[in-house]
C-alpha cells in the first residue's frame, strides 16, 4: 500500500517546524495528505482552587487556551503555505495526554513525523519518541532540529542488528525503501573485531534484493565513542535521506527500553530517523 497520509506533530517550536519541512517534501513525492496535530492538556483547576475562581476568570482562561491553539494552527498553515505545498492539508487539536493522543492519532496515518529533542532532559519533554514508538503501532520519523530541505538523494541506510524491532522497522519502511536507488545495510561489531567475518547481515540483503532493492552490506567496527556514534558517523559521510532502525536495548521498563545506542542517535541525529518497535 502506497504512502498517502502523513501526520506531523506541530506546536510551533523550531523542532516541529523542521518536521514540517520534511513532511511537505514527502507529501510532494508521494502525493499524500498532510495532517498537522497539536495535542494539549485541557484547562483544569484543582477542586480546592476552583471554588475561588469566578466564572469570568474560567472563561478568560479557557479563551486564552483556545486562542493559543488557534495561533498554533495558523503557524502550521503558514509554514505549509511558505513551503509552496498545494496538496490537501488537515488539522487536528485533540485535548488530553499528548503522548497518548499522538500515539492514537498515528494509527490512522502511514507515518508520524516529530521534531528532534531540543532539550535532552527527559523530564521536560511532553512528547517522547520512545513512548510513541512503543504505543502507536506505526513507524515514527524523528527529524533533526537543523534539517534543511534539499533534493532527496535516493539513498537510505538501515542499522541492522538482527533484532525484532529493526525487522519491524525494515518492514514498515519498505514503502520508502522500494523507491530508493541505493540502500546500505550497516552492521556494527565490537571495537577491534573484524567486520563481517561471519557474514552477518547478508540474509537481509538477499531479502531486500528479492524486493528489487539495490542493497549492499557494510560492516563497521564500533568506534570508541560507541555504536550510535559509529552509525551517525557513517551517515555523516554518506548523507542518506533516512536512517532506519529499531528500538535498541533490552531493559524491561518502557522508560529504559531505548538503550544507549538509540538514545544517542535520537539526541544527536544528523539525518531523519525512521523507527519502529
Amino acid at each position: 500500500m502506497a504512502i498517502k497520509d502523513l501526520a506531523v506533530a506541530f506546536n510551533a517550536s523550531d523542532n516541529s517546524r523542521a518536521a514540517v519541512k520534511l513532511a511537505v517534501q514527502m507529501c510532494r513525492k508521494y502525493e499524500a495528505t498532510l495532517t498537522g496535530i497539536y495535542t494539549h492538556l485541557p484547562v483544569k483547576f484543582e477542586s480546592q482552587v476552583e471554588i475561588w475562581i469566578s466564572d469570568e476568570m474560567k472563561d478568560s482562561l479557557e479563551k486564552a487556551d483556545a486562542d493559543t491553539v488557534a495561533a498554533i494552527e495558523d503557524a502550521f498553515r503558514a509554514a505549509v503555505k511558505e513551503s509552496g505545498f498545494d496538496g490537501p492539508v488537515e488539522w487536528l487539536s485533540p485535548t488530553g495526554r499528548p503522548n497518548d493522543l499522538l500515539a492514537k492519532s498515528a494509527r490512522y496515518h502511514d507515518l508520524l513525523l516529530i521534531g528532534q529533542y531540543s532539550n535532552p532532559d527527559r523530564s521536560q519533554r511532553r512528547v517522547r519518541a520512545e513512548e510513541l514508538v512503543v504505543n502507536s503501532g506505526k513507524p515514527i520519523v524523528v527529524v533533526p532540529l537543523d534539517y534543511q530541505v534539499r533534493p532527496f538523494t535516493g539513498h537510505a541506510v538501515v542499522a541492522w542488528d538482527g533484532s525484532r524491532p529493526v525487522a519491524r522497522a525494515l518492514s514498515d519502511a519498505m514503502q520508502i525503501l522500494e523507491t530508493k536507488e541505493r540502500l546500505d545495510v550497516v552492521t556494527v561489531g565490537r571495537p577491534g573485531a573484524q567486520p563481517g567475518k561471519d557474514g552477518f547481515g547478508q540474509d537481509v540483503v538477499t531479502y531486500l534484493s528479492r524486493h528489487g532493492i539495490n542493497a549492499k552490506l557494510t560492516n563497521l567496527s564500533a568506534s570508541r565513542e560507541g555504536v550510535g556514534a559509529t552509525i551517525l558517523g557513517y551517515c555523516s559521510e554518506t548523507d542518506p535521506d533516512v536512517l532506519v532502525m529499531g528500538a535498541y536495548g533490552h531493559a524491561r521498563l518502557r522508560e529504559e527500553l531505548f538503550g544507549g545506542v538509540t538514545r544517542h542517535i535520537l539526541e544527536n541525529a544528523n539525518v531523519p530517523v525512521l523507527m519502529a518497535h
